[in-house]
Order: C-alpha cells, then sequence, then structure tokens
C-alpha cells in the first residue's frame, strides 16, 4: 500500500487551487483504492515563517511548535506528493513559502540524501505576470530536495478559463483520466525511501 499526499497551498480554502485539489483527490481514490490518501489545506494550519536562527541545525528540529510538526511527520511517511498552488507575483503564497522554508531542519538531517520520493507540482494561477510561474516551481523544487523529494512534473494551469480538468489529469500523469501515474509509489515504499 502506498501513501499518497496531496497539498492545497493556497490560503483560501475555496479558490481554484482547493478545486484541483478536490478533483484530485477523487481521481487519486478511484484509480488507488487500496492505497492511503491525506489532505492538507494550508488555509487551515498555523505555520510560522522560519526566522534563520539556525538552531535547526543543532537540535534537528525547529524550536517553534505549530502545525509543521504534523505535516513533517505527514511528509516523511508519504510515497508520492502532489501540490496545488496559487502563483502570487511568479512565486509562492506567504503560507506555502512559510512551509518551504520550515523544511530546512531536513537540510541538516539525511533526507537529502539517497533515494528521492516522486513530487508533482500544479501552480494555478490567473496570468499575466511577465515572469510567469516558474519561480514558483523553482522554489518547490529546491525546498522539497532537502526533503527526499524530486519535483517530477510541474504543470502550470494558467489563465482564468483555463480547462482545470485538463490540467489536474496532466497534473496527475493520467492520460484521458484513465492512464496509471507513470512513477511506482508502491516501489518507493519497499525501498523505504532509500533510509
Amino acid at each position: 500500500m502506498a501513501e499518497r499526499t496531496i497539498i492545497c497551498a493556497s490560503p483560501r480554502l475555496a479558490g481554484r487551487s482547493a478545486s484541483a485539489v478536490a478533483l484530485a483527490e477523487g481521481l487519486l481514490a478511484q484509480r488507488f483504492p487500496q492505497d492511503a490518501l491525506t489532505r492538507i489545506d494550508l488555509a487551515g494550519l498555523s505555520i510560522g515563517p522560519c526566522i534563520g536562527c539556525d538552531a535547526c541545525r543543532e537540535a534537528g528540529a525547529c524550536f517553534q511548535r505549530d502545525d509543521m510538526d504534523g505535516l513533517l511527520a505527514t511528509l516523511a511517511r508519504t510515497d508520492e506528493l502532489f501540490i496545488a498552488s496559487p502563483v502570487y507575483f511568479a512565486g509562492p503564497p506567504a503560507g506555502y513559502k512559510a512551509l518551504l522554508d520550515r523544511l530546512q531542519p531536513l537540510y541538516w538531517g539525511d533526507a537529502r540524501h539517497g533515494m528521492r520520493r516522486p513530487a508533482h507540482l500544479l501552480a494555478v494561477g490567473e496570468g499575466g505576470d511577465p515572469y510567469g510561474w516558474e519561480p514558483l516551481a523553482t522554489c518547490t523544487r529546491s525546498a522539497l530536495h532537502v526533503a527526499g523529494f524530486n519535483l517530477q512534473r510541474s504543470v502550470g494551469c494558467i489563465g482564468a478559463q483555463a480547462p482545470l480538468e485538463e490540467y489536474v489529469h496532466e497534473w496527475l500523469g493520467m492520460r484521458d483520466g484513465v492512464a496509471p501515474l507513470p512513477s511506482d509509489a508502491a516501489s518507493a515504499k519497499g525501498n523505504e525511501h532509500g533510509r
């Protein structure tokens, strides 16, 4: 049994990112009924920003006690990660950036070494930003690397009229809504994420 996690990185519980996550939840549950599926909505969590104190270097964990503790535990057991995030000025919204920065304790640990688990990003935006959404993908790729993930697929659903369902299928790696995901998350479970 594989464990998949979907993170809605939007600060809004009812925006387009949340709609994409709801659709993805249904598709993944239908395609992999035997697997565990966890949904995390950052809008409902309290995650303080990293203050760059470097205390995690010695302690192995952040001194802040907030919802990041539970999120780190979920990520530790996740075989495959899906993130839907709105694009704010070409980058991540504040709450998602706080999550990414708070992965810093994992940099000092061994999560960045060994086999990488697959991760996939759906960038949701209205369009019009001359700098696009690649900075969001770059921030995500860099931070997830230290957490033991490899950002394999980045999909941009940009434009108010963009067909969300079509982009969600692409994000999940499903062709015509029926093909399986290309990465074998179940096999990642067998090697305990390279540890």
